[in-house]
């Protein structure tokens, strides 16, 4: 069909920095500032943009709520004759696109859009992914990918409770039908999609299981919202955790620490490889809607940001790897906004992804991109030590988006940090660390630049975080006295919810309960009579 009256079609030619065809972020603006949408794409008014919550592209930075469109090579678009603004953006990777072109009333004109990078961490092992996804579907979620270079996608099953069910605890179920146990269709070599699975309980825990077999039933317990009315507080997530790990599969705590009134037991027992320190708020405040949310208050761990209660769990010398995830339910926030990275080994699969995640060698991001080592070791190593030992560390990063600063954190503390330069925001640390007893180290960068996902609660700061790099020195192990003593606090918490509130199948189920909290309290006993 032509387009209509004073319009004229436009190709796009969309080429990676290889010259292959892909997709990337894309607005198109007069200059008026009036966006053009592809076709296909719909034309939202502003107003009703900043209604929905459309997300971020701005032309230098984190502008919010502009409207863009995700399109691939090939695609076309009518506009009038006049000039226009090309902004594009692919990932955390490439640079920035801007575009001046001037469109006439000629037929067959092609606008070419050629992406740079100015980092490649594919070439040396690394490779993102998204580890919590709900929408849209896997072919939808491939086109998706190849806009946001985006290698690794894990699209979760979830349940949602019922006001009125049938049966007490019934609900509707996402993304059952697309569930096979192994790679989606629209899976191809470059870009992996797998469906796992969101296990959720409002006060207990959401989980996200990667690399399943099977579902693992009944994928959400407890009430509303997460389960129908009238559901068991049942099974435990340590059961379902368990149930997961059967299947050789990894389970991750989800947004964290939004709810985590079982985390101390999950922890202390082995059930738990990683968590998403990333998904929405800022890990340095804790979130005063999602504690509401989820009925967080009593224990005082619950009144900590989530970065310090995951180094609380650190120094107790449980071994957690970081992860990142969207959450993504509809068409914000974008796929990968918040976005884990991981060095694999022997290259990229599904499997040697999700391994690389349970072996610690990960970062988040939401666009600075992050290097750290600790005598030449990466995250997720084991640096022994014989005894007093002066180790070398260095951190570097660089991002698209602006941060403040880029820091090396020993045992939770700031121990050197460098402000980051041009227009690339690159920063270097080069340091020596002395130390005597067992730990960790680790990296982040972060800033006060938030990018607002949506109007409400999605606004995650342009930050990341590298997994630790353990120190272990036999006979000395880290100070964990404090940190167990806000765990036992919290055990203590869930022990009263279980004798009090849960809704529970059997009496015999209560007795399980408290014997597992009584293995976790044990744990964490140990931990607070081993001193400061």
């Amino acid at each position: 069909m032509r387009p209509q009256p004073g319009l004229t079609r436009v190709r796009l030619r969309i080429r990676d920095a290889d010259g292959w065809p892909t997709g990337l972020r894309l607005r198109v603006s007069d200059d008026r500032g009036t966006y053009w949408p592809p076709l296909g794409h719909l034309p939202v008014p502003d107003e009703a943009a900043r209604s929905a919550g459309d997300l971020v592209l701005g032309d230098g930075g984190a502008v919010p709520f502009e409207l863009h469109a995700l399109v691939h090579d090939g695609e076309e678009i009518d506009l009038a004759p006049g000039r226009y603004r090309f902004s594009g953006r692919r990932g955390f990777e490439s640079e920035l696109l801007r575009l001046q072109v001037d469109i006439t009333d000629a037929e067959g004109q092609v606008v070419e859009l050629l992406l740079r990078r100015f980092a490649d961490l594919g070439a040396e092992g690394w490779y993102s992914g998204d580890t919590h996804v709900h929408h849209p579907d896997p072919a939808g979620i491939r086109y998706e990918m190849e806009c946001e270079d985006l290698r690794v996608c894990s699209l979760l099953v979830m349940k949602g409770g019922l006001p009125d069910p049938p049966r007490p605890g019934e609900g509707v179920f996402w993304n059952v039908e697309h569930f096979t146990g192994g790679l989606a269709s629209a899976s191809d070599e470059r870009y992996l999609i797998q469906v796992g699975e969101e296990f959720r309980h409002r006060r207990l825990a959401h989980l996200v299981m990667q690399d399943l077999r099977s579902i693992v039933w009944p994928v959400s317990t407890g009430g509303p919202p997460e389960s129908g009315v009238g559901g068991f507080d049942w099974p435990l997530m340590w059961h379902a955790a368990g149930e997961a790990h059967g299947q050789g599969a990894l389970v991750s705590w989800a947004h964290w620490p939004y709810p985590s009134m079982e985390a101390p037991l999950d922890i202390a027992l082995g059930r738990i490889d990683s968590i998403d320190l990333l998904t929405v708020g800022n890990p340095f405040e804790p979130h005063p809607e999602l504690t509401e949310i989820y009925g967080m208050a009593g224990p005082e761990v619950y009144s900590l940001p989530p970065i310090e209660v995951y180094y609380h769990y650190l120094a107790c010398g449980f071994r957690l790897a970081v992860t990142a995830g969207s959450d993504k339910m509809g068409p914000y926030p974008p796929l990968g906004g918040a976005r884990t990275y991981v060095r694999t080994r022997g290259g990229l699969s599904y499997v040697s992804w999700v391994d690389g995640i349970r072996e610690g060698r990960t970062f988040v991001s939401t666009y600075p991109l992050l290097e750290v080592s600790v005598d030449e070791q990466g995250p997720g190593a084991t640096v022994a030590l014989d005894g007093q030992a002066r180790l070398p560390v260095i951190a570097t990063a660089v991002s698209l988006e602006p941060y403040d600063v880029l820091e090396v954190v020993h045992d939770g503390l700031v121990v050197a940090s460098a402000q980051p330069i041009g227009a690339r925001h690159e920063a270097r640390i080069d340091t020596v660390l002395d130390v005597d007893r067992s730990g960790w180290i680790a990296a982040r960068a972060h800033g006060r630049t938030m990018l607002e996902y949506g109007r409400t609660w999605r606004r995650i700061p342009v930050f990341a975080h590298s997994s630790p790099i353990y120190l272990a020195r036999p006979g000395r192990p880290a100070a964990a006295a404090t940190s167990a003593r806000l765990f036992l606090e919290q055990l203590g918490d869930l022990e009263r919810w279980l004798d009090r509130e849960a809704h529970l199948p059997t009496p015999a189920d209560r007795v399980e309960a408290q014997a597992l909290i009584d293995r976790a309290v044990a744990v964490y006993r140990r931990l607070a009579h081993g001193g400061e």
